[in-house]
């Protein structure tokens, strides 16, 4: 049990880092926001694969980057974009960013990061131990390094929606 429990820590611990590593080096990323009855909302849908795209939808030099550190191949690079509970986990680490650049909210640690990823993982079936294991030994490189990232990226506030 406690080898499933630390194969399963050290999976997650590499998602966050790769997204961390993904949102950190795509400088275009911006969340835009409007205001709604006092509470901020997200107006753009962003998503992993957004971060890994340009505007023509063509792949970046951050997906390639991402291809080459996790040394993995398109279909997995697509398995991770795709995954419906990283992308989960991604929005809220967006809202965390909105809530501490518009409201002055506290940070999520790295180990609450973490756990959030840990949880994202583990529900995705589609994510082989293989892929699992590429993430894992990226994640452990990066791990002290998450929220310093995350939290640097722009937040835009366009005021009270209508």
């Amino acid at each position: 049990m406690t080898k499933k429990i630390a194969t399963i820590t050290f999976l997650i611990l590499s998602i966050i880092l790769m997204l961390l590593y993904i949102i950190s080096t795509t400088y275009s990323v911006i969340i835009d926001v409007i205001t709604n009855d006092g509470h901020s909302e997200i107006i753009n849908d962003i998503t992993i694969r957004d971060l890994v795209t340009n505007d023509d939808g063509t792949y970046n030099n951050t997906y390639y980057d991402v291809i080459s550190e996790l040394d993995i191949t398109n279909e997995e690079a697509n398995i991770i974009m795709d995954s419906v509970s990283l992308n989960e986990v991604l929005a809220i680490l967006l809202n965390s960013v909105v809530d501490y650049s518009i409201h002055n909210k506290n940070k999520l640690s790295n180990s609450e990061i973490y756990e959030l990823i840990i949880n994202g993982i583990s529900v995705d079936t589609n994510i082989d131990s293989s892929l699992q294991n590429k993430l894992i030994v990226k994640t452990g490189e990066y791990i002290d390094d998450i929220s310093k990232y995350l939290y640097d990226i722009k937040t835009v506030n366009h005021g009270a929606s209508a």
